[in-house]
């Protein structure tokens, strides 16, 4: 039972947490062009700015170029981008800062909100999620805190593509299902709809857990009719504006945005690739296995067989639906063009169904750890532990490194290059060969008070040690939070 003193200082306590998190990841800019690229769309809806879809465009109608994108994280960036222009841009601007450094600024703070409201929003479902499939408030928040700190998760609060968005709007899918079980209202149907529509917004292979959701609450419960009468109707507003945009864009209602290839391209593009290259890749290669880069899932899975017979109904029919989720998605990535996203940590379309797995390795073992044989729950311990290094690891250096140095001859793996990089990085003997052709700021730790040091030396002085103090206070928030929990649990 939640009660409302408690869960609410719970839920500031998570929020601080994500705020001192994607504060201290924050590289200074959005981590990746894709989302300046709907930074620019998010302007073009809010000021009529010309859209420059740049390198990223595809031709529409009058032969305008439109991004290949969804407008989903577009829309998330309107309401913030004006903030910071109102705010931070405006300071700057009387500071007689150039127009150039004033959107610099600009985008640093909306980064970072946008960051710091997904990951609240993240934890904060995540615990709820958790504790709607019966788990104690101490196992739910750790587990809430595993999925932050010990999954790819991490890596996408730093490099704000739009995997934090479909995470928390899968949460708030499947926890909206799981209260509708709860107390059968209507508006839970609702929720988990508009949370689905709008990840069809963001990216239309979103269909994928629209399905798979819907799915899973009727294995859950069979009162299908009810369920689609309050899921269907927000999932259907969301098909027709994202048609309508499609069709303002390059006027059709029946196509796609991601169609158009580059010239000479086959009929299937952009799902062209060899499939068992992309399927075993995904599976096995040390560039994008998803069991190496979250080692929550290899545990998960290890402690699922182990315990099934005991897991409640419900939360074995959950697994097996994202069980289900992941191999459609390895399935339908298996042949697309870019495998596993390129520059990215990780196999960056495949992730969100791996995220939602690995939710549940630390609070299972938790509840079942005491029955396990001591080596083998100190060797899952270790193995969590393992996963948090590794992960954040993965946010020290700009993720296009070790992209650069598998193109030079350095193919032993992205894991082994990024841990040769951050010995070299950190005893300040990094070899010149393995740095070829890479700029400056790639080759520096990646946050933000680092990265000051390449071009307002002055701001890095002071910023470093902030950094460094907030650092020092996380572990501090992270027991507040486990604690908050505890008495949450009354």
């Amino acid at each position: 039972m939640l009660r409302g003193g408690p869960i609410a200082n719970l839920f500031v306590a998570l929020a601080l947490v994500a705020g001192a998190v994607a504060a201290l990841l924050n590289p200074g800019n959005f981590g990746t062009i894709d989302t300046e690229v709907r930074l620019r769309v998010a302007r073009w809806i809010r000021l009529g700015e010309p859209l420059n879809a740049g390198e990223f465009g595809v031709p529409g109608r009058n032969g305008m170029l439109h991004p290949h994108f969804g407008i989903g994280q577009s829309l998330v960036l309107v309401p913030l981008d004006a903030l910071a222009d109102g705010t931070l841009a405006k300071v700057l601007r009387r500071a007689g800062w150039s127009a150039e450094k004033q959107r610099q600024g600009a985008e640093v703070l909306t980064a970072f909100l946008m960051q710091w409201l997904l990951a609240s929003g993240a934890l904060v479902l995540a615990y709820l999620l958790l504790r709607l499939f019966e788990f104690g408030s101490l196992a739910s928040a750790a587990g809430a805190m595993s999925l932050l700190f010990g999954t790819t998760c991490l890596a996408y609060v730093q490099c704000a593509q739009e995997n934090l968005l479909l995470l928390v709007l899968a949460l708030g899918s499947l926890c909206g299902i799981r209260q509708w079980l709860r107390d059968s209202r209507l508006v839970w149907c609702a929720a988990a709809g508009a949370a689905c529509g709008f990840a069809l917004l963001t990216r239309l292979t979103s269909a994928m857990e629209l399905l798979a959701f819907a799915a899973l609450a009727l294995c859950w419960r069979g009162d299908w009719k009810r369920f689609l009468a309050g899921f269907l109707p927000p999932v259907l507003l969301a098909v027709l504006l994202e048609r309508l945009y499609q069709w303002h864009r390059f006027g059709s209602l029946l196509g796609s945005y991601v169609e158009a290839g580059p010239p000479g391209a086959p009929p299937s593009y952009p799902f062209c690739a060899p499939f068992w290259s992309g399927f075993l890749g995904t599976l096995f290669s040390p560039d994008k296995s998803i069991f190496l880069f979250d080692p929550l899932l290899p545990l998960l899975i290890g402690l699922a067989v182990w315990r099934w017979r005991r897991m409640d109904r419900d939360l074995r029919i959950g697994l097996l639906g994202l069980g289900a989720l992941l191999a459609l998605h390895v399935f339908v990535h298996a042949k697309y063009v870019v495998f596993g996203g390129d520059v990215a940590w990780g196999h960056r379309y495949v992730v969100l169904p791996v995220e939602l797995l690995a939710l549940f390795a630390v609070p299972l073992l938790m509840s079942c750890g005491g029955s396990m044989a001591p080596l083998f729950r100190r060797a899952a311990w270790c193995l969590v532990a393992a996963s948090v290094m590794l992960q954040v690891a993965s946010t020290t250096m700009a993720a296009n490194v070790e992209v650069n140095q598998r193109s030079i001859g350095f193919d032993h793996g992205v894991i082994w290059n990024r841990g040769v990089n951050l010995v070299q990085l950190a005893t300040g003997r990094q070899e010149p060969r393995r740095l070829a052709g890479i700029p400056p700021e790639w080759r520096t730790w990646a946050y933000l008070p680092f990265q000051l040091r390449l071009r307002f030396p002055k701001l890095a002085r002071w910023a470093i040690p902030a950094w460094l103090g907030l650092l020092a206070c996380l572990p501090a928030l992270v027991v507040l939070c486990l604690r908050r929990a505890r008495t949450a649990a009354g």
